[in-house]
């Protein structure tokens, strides 16, 4: 330990005046041992009485010297100090601090972005057509071009079946169709003739009745003037002026012609009969038929293209089912024979397994793609620190690049030393500086695309508090509902 210096100016102005120790370079045969002992001893009894006496003597001497004028001087000297003093330490705590809480926070020994891989496999078994480019602009937004795979060889006996049933019975509603139409055709000849014949008939009635009324009319006057020549010959032969004989003569005339009437007006009343009859549509004449045979033809091309008609539309009924059932048919063969594997947009292909003119079973794994659109990342930690994590707890993720943006995070896995397998992009085993391995889900990462295996920092929120910012980026958001991480936490 270095001495004062005014203790040890004094401590050399005393040893001077001290006297040499007895004996001392007397005896010539004393060992230098012996001699530096003793010097040792002389010396260190000179320090005890200086550092006895030095104090005091110094501090009276130094106050004495002090003189008014020099007073103020020593106290700004001690505010300078002061202030200096206090300038380094509030540098200290500015520049020390930041390092030293992210010496005590709780962070991840590695982190990486990491994504999980979907397998696309093959629905059906055939000839790959074409493949998505590998140049294509994952990011921009577009859908890739899709996969085609065709096959050929697929089935198609059951809808070549239908369509030739179907064709059968296309062709069978054209040809009734067809006698529908000539029916009709014949049905309305037959109609316009039974409708001139009717006219004809009508007309034919009418000048009948004009005659019979005619014949009815003369026959009225000549039963009136034999019946005006009864009653005179009745007179007359009460005087005796008329025989007998002219006397039965008159009646009989007069029989005749009331008999005459009363015919022509039955003929009149059966004529009216007969046209009203024809007028509503019964042909009442000297046959047994109520109708001529045009109308009994038409009434028999009525009934026939009723039937047609009603066969038709049985045909088109069936026609219907039968293309409905070809339609679901050709929809599977187009299923079994042509596929077209649409890719993600969210994603990029990770590993292409397949290309094109390759033939390939139905379920053969044709590519990997990462799922974008659920960015995870995977850690690893001390022991320590594994044991005070829990699922679910919230965490902060600090990229290397990108400006250090901070995104929220949750814990939605804990695997420890085991590190299960995942049907991960990068496998947690690959990192190897600890054997304790977490998965967090981050929030807002898909926003930047698939950035799998870019590195970073994964800072766990404390049990009691964390920092201000660390909360705030925490505290309101934990991982989607249809997250793959939520719902099944410990599959991968």
């Amino acid at each position: 330990m270095p001495l004062p210096m005014r203790a040890t100016a004094s401590v050399h102005a005393d040893a001077s005046n001290f006297p040499p120790a007895p004996g001392y370079g007397q005896h010539a045969g004393q060992t230098g041992d012996d001699m530096r002992a003793r010097d040792a001893r002389s010396m260190q009894a000179a320090l005890e009485r200086s550092f006895q006496e030095a104090p005091g003597t110094s501090e009276a001497a130094e106050t004495r010297a002090e003189t008014p004028a020099s007073k103020p001087k020593r106290d700004g000297a001690t505010a300078r100090r002061l202030l200096k003093i206090a300038l380094g330490l509030g540098l200290v705590a500015t520049l020390g601090w930041s390092p030293l809480r992210a010496m005590l926070a709780t962070t991840s020994v590695e982190a990486l972005v990491n994504a999980r891989v979907e397998t696309i496999r093959s629905p059906i078994e055939g000839t790959v057509e074409s493949a998505p480019q590998a140049d294509h602009d994952w990011g921009a937004g577009i859908p890739p071009s899709p996969l085609h795979i065709v096959d050929p060889l697929a089935d198609r006996s059951h809808l070549d079946d239908l369509r030739r049933q179907y064709d059968a019975l296309e062709s069978q509603s054209r040809r009734l169709v067809r006698q529908s139409e000539l029916a009709a055709a014949a049905l309305t000849v037959l109609t316009s003739q039974v409708e001139r014949f009717r006219d004809g008939r009508l007309k034919l009635l009418d000048a009948r009745l004009n005659a019979q009324a005619a014949e009815l009319d003369s026959a009225v006057a000549k039963a009136s003037q034999t019946a005006d020549s009864k009653r005179r010959t009745d007179q007359l032969r009460k005087s005796g002026v008329v025989t007998a004989v002219e006397s039965d003569r008159t009646q009989f005339e007069w029989i005749a012609a009331t008999s005459a009437q009363a015919a022509a007006s039955q003929r009149l009343e059966e004529t009216k009969v007969e046209r009203d009859a024809v007028a509503d549509g019964v042909f009442i004449g000297d046959s047994y038929n109520d109708s001529p045979s045009s109308d009994q033809r038409a009434a028999e091309l009525r009934l026939r293209v009723g039937e047609l008609e009603a066969e038709a539309a049985a045909v088109r009924s069936q026609m219907a089912l039968l293309a409905d059932q070809i339609t679901e048919e050709g929809a599977r063969y187009r299923e079994r024979s042509d596929a077209v594997v649409v890719l993600p947009p969210s994603g990029r292909v990770w590993e292409m397994l397949t290309g094109a003119g390759e033939h390939v079973n139905k379920g053969q794994d044709l590519m990997r793609v990462l799922d974008c659109a659920h960015p995870i990342v995977s850690a690893n930690v001390d022991e320590g620190v594994y044991n005070r994590l829990e699922v679910g707890a919230p965490a902060t993720f600090r990229p290397s690049q990108g400006g250090g943006k901070l995104y929220a995070a949750t814990i939605v896995n804990l695997t420890g030393a085991a590190a299960a397998s995942a049907n991960l992009a990068i496998p947690p085993l690959a990192m190897r500086k600890s054997p304790f391995y977490v998965t967090v889900a981050v929030e807002g990462m898909s926003e930047g695309g698939c950035s799998v295996g870019r590195t970073g920092t994964v800072t766990f929120a404390a049990r009691d508090a964390g920092t201000a910012n660390e909360k705030m980026a925490t505290q309101d958001w934990r991982p989607a509902a249809d997250d793959p991480w939520l719902v099944r936490p410990t599959l991968y």
